[in-house]
C-alpha cells in the first residue's frame, strides 16, 4: 500500500484529532509504502491493516491509500437481484471482504455460498436468530457457562453463529476481540464473515470443487434437507446472475 497524501496510520480507527498521545500515530509521508498480510473492514470508514513482518496492526483510512480499497467481488446490483432484498453498504463491503478472506471467488463456489445464506437469511431479511437465545442457556456442548450466555451467543450473521465457544474462535480467527460483546455486534459487523469462517472451517470450498449438488450441500450446511426447494430456488437464480 502507498501513501496518496501526507497521512497517518492510527491505533484506533477514529479521527486524528483524537489521538494526542505519544505513539498512538504514526505520520506517514507522501509516497510512503508498506508492505501488509491482510486488511479487513474496521469502524468509521477505516480499515485494519496487519503490516508485513509482524510490523503491527494500525488503522487507515482507505481514500489516503493505493492498495487499500477491497476488490468487489458481487455488486449491489447482482446481491439485490439474487437476495430481493436491499443490501446495505457496510454490508456489501463484508460481503466482498468474507468472499476475498475464504476465497469464495470462482463461479461454483460464489453459487452454492450465496444461495445457502440466502435460503438461511429470508432473502437477507434476517441477520440474527429471531428466538431469544434462551434456550441456549447452560449448554456446555456451546460453552454457555456465564449468566445469560445463551441470549448473547444466540444465531449470529447469515449462518447463524451460535455459542460462546464459536464465538471465541471466531473472534481469535478475526483478531476481534469486540465480537464478544454478543449477537448485536456479530450481526451488525460480520453478517457474511461469520458464515465464511463457518464454511471455511467445514471445508465447503473442496465440496463445491468436487462438483457437490445442492443436495449435498444442503446437507452438510442444514444437517438434512430443509428448505431445498428454496435452496434450489436461489442457486439457480445465483446460476443465471453467475453464468
Amino acid at each position: 500500500m502507498k501513501a496518496k497524501v501526507a497521512t497517518k496510520l492510527k491505533i484506533r480507527p477514529v479521527d486524528s484529532s483524537q489521538l494526542t498521545k505519544p505513539n498512538e500515530t504514526i505520520d506517514v509521508p507522501v509516497g510512503k509504502s508498506y508492505g501488509y498480510d491482510k486488511f479487513d473492514p474496521a469502524d468509521n470508514g477505516h480499515v485494519k491493516v496487519t503490516l508485513a513482518a509482524n510490523s503491527g496492526v494500525y488503522y487507515a483510512f482507505p481514500p489516503h491509500w493505493d492498495g487499500l480499497v477491497p476488490s468487489q467481488i458481487v455488486s449491489k446490483q447482482q446481491a439485490e437481484a439474487l437476495f430481493g432484498n436491499p443490501i446495505t453498504d457496510v454490508q456489501l463491503q463484508d460481503l466482498n471482504a468474507c468472499l476475498g478472506r475464504y476465497k469464495i471467488t470462482t463461479k461454483v463456489r460464489l453459487r452454492h455460498f450465496l444461495s445457502q445464506i440466502a435460503h438461511e437469511s429470508g432473502g437477507l431479511q434476517y441477520t440474527e436468530e429471531l428466538a431469544d437465545g434462551c434456550d441456549y442457556e447452560g449448554r456446555d456442548d456451546l460453552g454457555n457457562v456465564n449468566a445469560g450466555d445463551g441470549p448473547r451467543y444466540k444465531g449470529a450473521g447469515v449462518i447463524q453463529l451460535t455459542g460462546r465457544t464459536n464465538y471465541q474462535a471466531f473472534s481469535k480467527a478475526i483478531a476481534d476481540p469486540k465480537v464478544m460483546e454478543g449477537v448485536n455486534y456479530v450481526a451488525a459487523k460480520y453478517p457474511f464473515t461469520s458464515a465464511g469462517f463457518w464454511w471455511s472451517n467445514n471445508d465447503m470450498n473442496t465440496l463445491c470443487d468436487s462438483g457437490g449438488t445442492v443436495e449435498q450441500v444442503t446437507l452438510r450446511v442444514n444437517g438434512g434437507y430443509n428448505g431445498l426447494e428454496d435452496r434450489q430456488h436461489y442457486y439457480d437464480k445465483a446460476c443465471s446472475i453467475f453464468a
